[in-house]
């Protein structure tokens, strides 16, 4: 074709095009509606363009396609064109299913660019649909008639995929010139970045949309419905908001505070149930089994299941409504539930909910399964590991990293696991949900030794954690028969029994019989001569009635230990060989014999795996946990697992006997009641005065006493009470002021000896409320370089105590009362 032909030739389809790009214009504007409407619900932030080709552009692709398409305006699949660019690309992925849902596509000249990349190649990427509209489809906007059969270019992208495009493509496809080798070499590099960059937004993208349904689950209860009340704030000015309500019920749920959450979520139900939010139909129904749990074969119940199957269609990719919808099925129809499940787990094998649940009604029937399935479970623990370092699925994640470890014959991996599900439980219904799981398993599993630990775990975290008669009776069932109730107090005292280290054990003796000079009431340990359990035992030699050993002990104990005959008490476990069974079965003791398990005080020293199991369960049950710094092994263990660590029950004790003592406590109070508290209003009114010029007025530890918080009173009470213990300590009591006799005097021995008892007090306080050490002190991080013994204390620092001291008498006279010596005691150390 000479120069002139194909001016000529060039002049006459720009001429043809012309007399139809309103038609194009217009389809242009139809199918923005159309995409726009469909990115709302698939990609709110998406970025929707659309456009009809200008007469320019029609020119210059006709002459670079001349050899292609002699008839351009007929052939041509692009005079209209649209693009979507969205996030992610999961968004991209169901934009696509939308368009091949809604539209009839040329497959021929349609094609996903990605697909034309080999293997070691990076570039270009997009998918490009050729689109038409079809007339059985309601689009949810006016499709014109003369808009039918025309044909529309329409790409798919993401960002990152938009950014390379936008600068390279122009370049390369439409560029008047090659691009130099070096170039396009750094090109390609920028492509294969890019495309990482892709990949990570989708990982984290998966990760948030999971860390949504679980949203709440990293809160404790109280946060949870400080949350809601803000929500039901915002909800008032934004009362059709789905997503809003949904939160507010994932709360409710979380808390297993189910009709709350029906009540959100019900008036979100459409009159075509199969059009409500997918969300609100699996909250909804999870919400509605659980209330009705007690019915299962009600309407109510029923109408719940009927959400969650809509919820789990296929089409959605919901492994989490999936598992919901099969556990509703569990134990009522059960082959019906294994199908659910089932297709859960070939949605997603690794998901731990979809992998649990699958083999917890699969291995029943073919038990050989477990031998196989190992790879299997390694990629589920993997990934509940993976759901727990950012805080979603919880306690979810814990339970099933349990069982997994259980099914591999991992014990005490397992109990570890289901301790920090424990801990980490807002509800009752996942310590239930894990209990029945192991009751289904319990012919496959029962032979395993772990098997029985995580069982009585469970049970002792659902009657500490959320009492009822029911979890009550399920660990009396377990405690020690024809035994009398432990006495309260009770101190649990566990730490390194291992020849290894036994001398490093008789080591803390001294520490322990100073700490536990003042201490009534009962001492519970390992009940061998050896390590730890031998010191406790020498402990009770010393105290008389003061104090009561009771040591556990399994029924075969191994020829390397010795039961102690000087404990008051042993008490025997099914156990051949010393295992976890012991301090389980002295927790079941402790709950059967009434004390709730924030009473109960835990002293760790050093420790192997089974004292190692044993602080976890503790903190997992609500006892406060205090292990001695530098005693190394488990209890070092523990502070550099920082999910542990972070457990607001857990202190780092110095090794300094008087703050061992204020931890444990002195047992009983000495004081009248009466007595106490104007003791401790004396202590309160002191603090005020010495405190009020260099504190803010707003400071509520400033308050007068009748506008003091519960907690701050407490703590005055606490001093009241040692001030009682020190004077003890030294022969004397707190009388009134008019008693017989003269007023004590304190000797500086005295005080020397009471202001190590008051630092050893003070330390104790601050541990407990969340304080640890620090190089400075600082008050928003509550760290402190005081918080060590008193032979590690500054004489400066000394002095504060010393001062405090001096000023019981002068304290107590203010409120009336005095300090008289008692004729029978005997001044000095206990």
């Amino acid at each position: 074709m000479s120069g002139d032909e194909l001016r000529s030739w060039v002049r006459d389809q720009v001429t043809r095009y012309g007399l139809v790009q309103h038609r194009y214009q217009g389809f242009a504007e139809t199918l923005h509606a159309i995409l726009a409407r469909a990115a709302s619900e698939l990609a709110p932030l998406a970025i929707v363009q659309t456009r009809a080709k200008s007469i320019p552009s029609f020119a210059g692709k006709i002459l670079r396609k001349r050899g292609e398409s002699p008839d351009p305006v007929n052939q041509f699949t692009d005079l209209c064109g649209g693009r979507v660019i969205a996030r992610t690309r999961s968004e991209v992925d169901a934009l696509a299913r939308y368009i091949e849902d809604h539209f009839e596509i040329d497959w021929e000249n349609s094609v996903d660019t990605s697909e034309r990349l080999r293997p070691a190649e990076f570039g270009y990427r997009s998918v490009h649909y050729i689109v038409s509209c079809r007339r059985d489809v309601d689009y949810g906007v006016t499709v014109p008639d003369d808009h039918f059969g025309l044909e529309a270019e329409v790409q798919l992208r993401t960002l990152t995929e938009h950014a390379y495009s936008d600068f390279v493509h122009d370049l390369t496809y439409k560029g008047s010139f090659p691009l130099p080798l070096p170039w396009l070499r750094q090109l390609a590099g920028a492509a294969a970045t890019l495309e990482e960059v892709d990949g990570v937004f989708a990982r984290i993208e998966q990760g948030l949309r999971e860390y949504a349904t679980s949203f709440g689950a990293y809160l404790d209860p109280d946060q949870m419905r400080e949350e809601m009340a803000r929500l039901d704030i915002v909800r008032e000015h934004d009362p059709e908001n789905p997503a809003l309500a949904s939160r507010m019920a994932q709360l409710a749920i979380t808390l297993g505070e189910w009709q709350p959450a029906i009540d959100i979520l019900a008036p979100f139900v459409a009159d075509e149930v199969e059009s409500t939010p997918q969300p609100v139909l699996r909250d909804l129904g999870v919400a509605l089994c659980r209330r009705h749990r007690d019915r299962p074969t009600g309407d109510e119940y029923r109408r719940g299941q009927r959400y969650l199957e809509l919820a789990a269609a296929p089409e959605h990719g919901d492994v989490e409504a999936m598992c919901s919808h099969g556990a509703t099925w569990s134990g009522l129809d059960d082959a019906r539930a294994r199908d659910v499940y089932r297709s859960a787990f070939e949605l997603d094998p690794a998901d731990p909910t979809a992998l649990g649940s699958y083999l917890e009604l699969e291995l029943p029937r073919d038990p050989a399964l477990l031998a196989s399935i190992r790879p299997l479970l390694r990629r589920g623990i993997a990934r509940a590991r993976a759901h727990v370092e950012v805080g979603i699925n919880l306690p979810g994640a814990h339970f099933d990293h349990g069982l997994f470890r259980l099914m591999l014959d991992e014990p005490y991996e397992s109990l570890d696991a289901y301790a920090r599900a424990i801990r980490t439980s807002s509800a009752a219904f996942g310590i239930e949900a894990a209990l029945g799981s192991l009751g289904r398993l319990a012919e496959v599993l029962g032979h395993l030794p772990g098997f029985e630990w995580a069982r009585r775990l469970l049970s002792l975290g659902l009657a500490c954690r959320f009492p009822s008669a029911d979890a009550a009776a399920l660990v009396e069932a377990t405690a020690t028969p024809d035994t009398a109730p432990l006495r309260a107090p009770v101190v649990i005292v566990a730490g390194g029994t291992d020849p290894r280290v036994e001398d490093d054990m008789q080591g803390y003796a001294g520490l322990l019989e100073r700490g536990f000079s003042r201490y009534r009431g009962t001492v519970v340990s390992g009940g061998t001569s050896q390590g730890i359990s031998g010191v406790v035992a020498q402990l009770g030699t010393s105290a008389g009635d003061r104090l009561r050993t009771v040591g556990y002990l399994p029924e075969l104990v191994p020829a390397d230990a010795s039961p102690d005959a000087r404990y008051d008490e042993l008490r025997q476990t099914s156990g051949h060989g010393f295992s976890p069974l012991e301090p389980l079965q002295s927790w079941a003791d402790v709950v059967a014999s009434g004390h709730a398990p924030g009473s109960v005080r835990v002293v760790g020293v050093n420790g192997g795996r089974i004292a190692g199991t044993e602080y976890r369960m503790a903190l997992a049950l609500g006892a406060t946990v205090g292990l001695v710094a530098d005693s190394g092994r488990e209890a070092g263990r523990l502070f550099a697992d920082d999910d542990w660590a972070s457990a607001d029950n857990l202190v780092r004790l110095p090794a300094d006997a008087e703050t061992i003592a204020a931890f444990v406590g002195p047992g009983p109070r000495s004081l009248p009641d009466e007595i106490r508290a104007t003791v401790a209003l004396g202590v309160h009114d002191a603090y005020r005065q010495a405190r009020t010029a260099e504190r803010a007025a707003a400071d509520p530890a400033l308050s007068p006493w009748d506008l003091l918080e519960p907690d701050l009173r407490e703590s005055n009470r606490r001093q009241a009470d040692h001030i009682a213990d020190k004077l003890a300590r030294i022969g004397c009591a707190v009388v009134a002021a008019d008693a017989p006799g003269e007023p004590a005097q304190l000797t500086a021995d005295e005080i020397e000896d009471l202001a190590e008892m008051e630092h050893g007090r003070w330390v104790a306080e601050r541990l407990l409320a969340g304080w640890t050490w620090g190089e400075e002190r600082d008050l928003a991080n509550r760290t402190s370089p005081y918080l060590v013994s008193w032979a590690d204390l500054p004489d400066e620092i000394r002095e504060y105590d010393r001062e405090t001291v001096r000023n019981i008498p002068a304290l107590l006279g203010t409120v009336g009362l005095s300090i008289r010596r008692q004729p029978s005691a005997t001044s000095g150390r206990g």
